[in-house]
């Protein structure tokens, strides 16, 4: 339940300061020289965590979690040397990309450090190198911000279900007041009150017996909600 928790989180949380894409980690299963030095700079990630079948924008892809123990630090050091592809770092997060040989698909990473005693999670999805174009945004999420652009709708074996967007033409403190009194109107709580911070906020949980929705917004204008149904 651990996994689940914190993959609902992740999930929504990775667009944020990101590109509004997925990126999750997992093993390289290859044998030659690359993946060789993949798996020297990340040791831990042959060893799956949580594995599970998902949708983005209707392709799909399997998820994979694993955990690297080492530090976030060291781990942006090794990655800049190997010159990983589309490598971003930021804060506490790294994600990046692999082509597949002999293919158009690639693998997405990202890698999130949550404490500096604990590994870094570690997620991994395979997918083309243009996704199929996103399904119309998904009802269980609050609505699409005024002028934002769909980039990508994931869905889980679970029922989860990850809406990302782009392009979000207000300030992020303006969006979640807009979806937080959206939310208490719909009788969901916030669990932190964010939007009485000194920034205005940028992201929250929201929560009522039924369900979990946590939104997240960036000054780029990217944006994603995800939703499950509590157990």
């Amino acid at each position: 339940m651990m996994i689940k928790q914190a993959l609902a989180i992740l999930m929504a949380a990775a667009a944020f300061e990101l590109t509004a894409e997925v990126y999750l980690l997992g093993p390289g299963r290859g044998r030659n020289a690359a993946d060789r030095e993949l798996s020297a700079v990340l040791p831990g990630v042959e060893k799956i965590l949580h594995s599970e079948r998902i949708t983005v924008n209707s392709f799909a892809s399997t998820l994979e979690v694993s955990a690297v123990k080492k530090d976030i630090e060291e781990i942006a050091l090794l990655l800049k040397r190997m010159k990983a592809d589309k490598l971003a770092i930021s804060g506490g997060t790294i994600r990046f990309e692999r082509k597949v040989k002999g293919s158009a698909l690639v693998e997405r990473y990202l890698l999130i450090a949550s404490r500096k005693d604990r590994p870094v999670t570690c997620f991994k999805m395979l997918v083309p190198e243009k996704l199929p174009p996103p399904q119309e945004w998904p009802s269980e999420l609050p609505p699409l911000p005024a002028g934002a652009v769909i980039t990508a709708v994931t869905r889980l074996a679970d029922g989860g279900i990850c809406g990302e967007f782009r392009s979000a033409p207000q300030a992020p403190h303006i969006l979640l007041r807009n979806v937080d009194a959206l939310m208490r109107n719909r009788k969901m709580f916030p669990a932190g009150n964010e939007i009485a911070s000194r920034n205005g906020g940028r992201g929250e949980i929201f929560f009522d017996k039924n369900a979990i929705v946590w939104v997240t917004f960036s000054d780029s204008g990217n944006g994603a909600f995800f939703y499950r149904r509590r157990k």
